[in-house]
C-alpha cells in the first residue's frame, strides 16, 4: 500500500509539472508579433489611410479630336 502511495504521488507531481510547462510554453508560442521599427504593433498590410489618387471623373480624361 505505501508503494501505490508513492507511485500515485509521484503521477500527480508529474502531472502538475507537465501542466506548468505546457502552461509557460503556450503563453511564450502566443505573443503577439512585434515589428521592428513600430511603436506600437500593426497589422503587416495595414491600408486604413490610403485614399484614391483620382480625385473627380475627369482627372484622366483624354480628349480626342
Amino acid at each position: 500500500m505505501r508503494i501505490l502511495k508513492r507511485v500515485l504521488l509521484a503521477l500527480l507531481i508529474s502531472l502538475l509539472v507537465g501542466f506548468a510547462i505546457g502552461t509557460v510554453l503556450r503563453l511564450y508560442l502566443n505573443r503577439p508579433t512585434a515589428y521592428m521599427g513600430s511603436a506600437a504593433p500593426t497589422p503587416p498590410l495595414d491600408v486604413a489611410g490610403s485614399g484614391a489618387a483620382v480625385r473627380d471623373s475627369r482627372h484622366h480624361e483624354q480628349q480626342v479630336g
